[in-house]
């Protein structure tokens, strides 16, 4: 199997590079970065919107909803670039990764065009709300379930954590 990147891929790796040398640094381990949640929290979002505005964030989703139609070689090649530098994205990578795929499958168009741009750009940050003590996110190992009483729902199950929820603008 040959690894190597394809003429088209070099090029678009040498555009990311481009990006990102001129607008990030590379990683320093030695010297952790000391900084607040919230600090970190300004810095992630300022980096997406960049990225959003650059046509870097969410490669893969489609162009209508901020997205650039990348290959998923290409989104490939951004993350390995994008690793290389002290950038912030752990904060996103629900919303964006799990979240706006879902929408995009299965939202409404309206959904669509008020939600997405603002998931890409860095405005609002999302998290998950399906996780459970014994299942983690497994959605094959959740127990809670939603049962139909008369006119209403009744909820079974526990819930202790969501992930980021402290942070998070939105949940899916």
């Amino acid at each position: 199997m040959d690894f190597n990147d394809t003429s088209e891929e070099s090029l678009f790796r040498a555009e990311a590079r481009d990006f990102l040398n001129a607008h990030a640094q590379l990683k320093n381990d030695s010297e952790p970065r000391d900084e607040s949640e919230a600090d970190y929290l300004a810095r992630a979002k300022a980096w997406q919107k960049l990225k959003y505005e650059n046509g870097w964030a969410c490669l893969n989703w489609p162009k209508e909803y901020g997205g650039r139609d990348a290959t998923p070689m290409q989104l490939i090649i951004w993350n390995q670039e994008e690793s290389r530098y002290d950038v912030p994205t752990a904060p996103f990578a629900i919303g964006l990764g799990m979240c706006g795929p879902t929408m995009i499958a299965y939202a409404s168009e309206q959904q669509k065009r008020e939600m997405l741009p603002r998931m890409a750009s860095g405005e609002h940050i999302w998290c998950q709300l399906f996780s459970e003590p014994a299942g983690g996110s497994d959605l094959a190992a959740l127990r809670t379930k939603a049962e139909r009483v008369g006119d209403e729902w009744v909820i079974n199950g526990q819930k202790i954590w969501t992930s980021g929820a402290h942070y998070s603008d939105w949940g899916i």
